[in-house]
């Protein structure tokens, strides 16, 4: 006879075997978590509204001065002197608009001084127009940059400004000896272009 205590143990089930078996059912939860979870995240944003297109207003247009006379003015320049555009007919001029906060303005003004300062007795003349500062701004700025051969003229209210379509800075009117306006020079001007529209515009009266 079989002795019942000879008999082999019985087995159990492999604690590793069943954490291989949790392993898909602990994945499936969560994968069923997370699309109830998107479903819910879905109905709770379709109630939101839906935010409109934004639209940019458009960029102003130039006004296109080129080849027109010049808009005639009276301004006081920084040294307390009435200056009309019209007295500096028969000389090539440089109307230019600009102001204190404008980083490019900072990078000319130099190069606008030292052109004027080279210019013969009757040569070209630079006219710095400062939109809408206050004085005391105004000479703060120049003293920090040692400005004191330049022409500026100060344009409190901005009429002059408005006259001329200007809606960015700087800008640069080439004005040329018979009062013409030829060149409207959008941002920085340099001094070998300061020099090189002078060059042209005398070279036509002389030809």
């Amino acid at each position: 006879m079989n002795d019942p205590n000879n008999q082999p143990p019985q087995r159990g089930v492999s604690p590793v075997l069943l954490i291989f078996l949790a392993f898909p059912l602990i994945g499936l939860v969560a994968a069923a978590s997370l699309i109830f979870n998107g479903d819910n995240q879905r109905q709770a944003n379709s109630g939101l509204p839906t935010p409109a297109a934004v639209t940019l207003p458009p960029m102003p247009t130039p006004i296109n001065l080129a080849d027109t006379p010049v808009i005639d003015f009276a301004l006081t320049s920084f040294d307390g002197e009435l200056v009309n555009a019209r007295e500096y007919v028969g000389r090539v001029v440089f109307l230019n608009f600009w102001a204190t906060w404008c980083e490019p303005c900072k990078r000319e003004m130099p190069a606008l001084e030292q052109f004027a300062a080279s210019q013969p007795e009757g040569g070209a003349v630079v006219l710095a127009v400062n939109v809408q500062e206050r004085r005391i701004d105004v000479e703060a700025f120049l003293t920090e940059y040692g400005i004191t051969d330049l022409t500026i003229l100060l344009d409190t209210n901005g009429d002059v400004s408005d006259q001329y379509g200007i809606y960015q800075l700087p800008v640069t009117f080439v004005i040329d000896t018979n009062g013409v306006i030829r060149y409207p020079k959008y941002g920085e001007i340099t001094l070998e272009e300061l020099t090189a529209y002078t060059d042209a515009l005398n070279g036509e009266r002389e030809s």
